[in-house]
């Protein structure tokens, strides 16, 4: 009877439910999870957040085009947008689908001069540069043991995933099919495919490997400890 009225001992919530994955070397832990599920519309300041992002996205996409821009087909060999692209990418989740687009339909496409016909389907290449490295981070980062937001970037592993999710892949098809639109669209010819694929690919890596990783390094820590990041698809 005395053994049935002895108190619990007592749990350690921490300890024994852990909410957060172990820590990895070289980010901050914190208790956010992220994941692609759907639960619910974002917060007024996330929203505000997002907008921004979209916008400042847009003008740099729009500016790159217009300061370095390329005489022989009309877009920019230094698309120095991308740079930014790919943390709002990993930063704000399903967000991505709607930064990348408007970004590059209209920054990119329709203020840079290009007829909507070739704007629309030219503005889906960002789909493929940007959201392809975001939906890699939010289904494997866990299992690999990185940062979801890449803000491990600095580190080896974290390094390696960036690379082969958000470097690599999404700038080589992304640029085979940005130049296919343009090439069907005969904005540029059938000699200039190959060297502008190859320029856009390899810039757009050079950027994204220097500009990208330090953004996601010094500021996903920032962004996430504010409440800004999507933790969620939307939310």
């Amino acid at each position: 009877m005395e053994d049935s009225l002895k108190q619990p001992d007592r749990v350690n919530v921490a300890h024994d439910y852990p909410d957060e994955p172990p820590q990895v070397t070289g980010s901050e832990s914190t208790s956010v999870r992220y994941s692609f599920r759907f639960t619910g519309w974002p917060t007024l300041s996330q929203l505000v957040t997002v907008a921004v992002a979209t916008a400042v996205y847009t003008i740099l996409s729009w500016l790159t085009i217009a300061l370095v821009p390329n005489p022989a087909l009309g877009v920019s060999p230094l698309f120095i947008a991308i740079g930014f692209g790919i943390p709002f990418a990993l930063w704000f989740g399903g967000w991505a689908f709607v930064i990348a687009y408007i970004g590059n339909f209209v920054g990119a496409g329709l203020m840079s001069g290009f007829p909507p016909i070739i704007a629309i389907p030219f503005g889906a290449a960002d789909f493929i540069q940007l959201c392809i490295p975001m939906l890699l981070y939010r289904f494997f980062a866990y299992r690999f043991g990185v940062s979801p937001i890449g803000k491990d970037v600095f580190t080896k592993r974290g390094f390696l995933f960036f690379l082969v999710c958000a470097v690599l892949p999404n700038n080589i098809i992304g640029g085979l099919y940005g130049n296919y639109i343009l090439l069907n669209a005969g904005v540029e010819t059938a000699n200039q495919f190959i060297p502008s694929w190859i320029t856009w690919a390899v810039v757009n890596i050079i950027v994204t490997t220097v500009i990208g990783s330090v953004l996601l390094a010094k500021l996903g820590p920032i962004v996430e400890r504010f409440g800004l990041t999507i933790r969620d698809a939307l939310r």
